[in-house]
């Protein structure tokens, strides 16, 4: 009887390890950016400098990184989540919609393969969309050469969209809504 319970418990530990370790690579791979509507995991090789380039806020009146922080030395990474997070109110604003205690994952790939590769493991077709995001894990997919301010609202849009409403509208009124925001973004 011991000896069952021996074997039962090694065989339980090894499963163990084996998920840890895996966990583990797998966080290896990415950087996790923790802000407060949004949680930003960017595969390794993403350049974040870029990302913070191409994620232009120039729209001074609602967003700066100053009036958030007093220090003046703001990392990367800061800049990154307080700019996802202000591209977030503003959506909100944007849609009159705020929807309560959402959190939204953004998974960021290096380059078109990746997405493409991700979209087919969950739609079984090939990719055609440059961005996107599911509800079913509450998630934007996107690359970092095609990542803007607009297709992040965009996306965002989609989510306040799906977490405000009890019963969801049509997709086509969804998609309405989305671009709605990500045009007025800057207004």
């Amino acid at each position: 009887m011991r000896f069952r319970i021996g074997i039962i418990l090694s065989i339980v530990f090894c499963l163990i390890s084996v998920y840890v370790d895996e966990a583990y690579s797998q966080e290896e791979e990415w950087n996790v950016l923790p802000a407060r509507y949004c949680t930003i995991f960017c595969e390794k090789e993403v350049d974040l400098k870029s990302i913070n380039r191409r994620v232009n806020l120039g729209f001074a009146n609602f967003y700066s990184p100053r009036n958030y922080r007093k220090k003046g030395d703001l990392s990367i990474k800061e800049i990154l989540t307080e700019k996802f997070d202000a591209i977030f109110c503003r959506v909100q604003d944007v849609l009159d919609m705020y929807p309560s205690k959402v959190q939204v994952a953004i998974n960021i790939y290096k380059d078109k393969e990746g997405l493409d590769r991700v979209y087919e493991e969950i739609f079984n077709e090939p990719n055609e969309a440059v961005s996107f995001y599911i509800y079913k894990t509450n998630t934007i997919y996107t690359t970092e050469r095609a990542i803007n301010e607009n297709i992040i609202a965009h996306e965002m849009a989609h989510c306040i969209i799906d977490h405000y409403f009890v019963i969801l509208p049509p997709r086509k009124i969804q998609e309405i809504l989305a671009v709605y925001a990500d045009v007025h973004l800057k207004d």
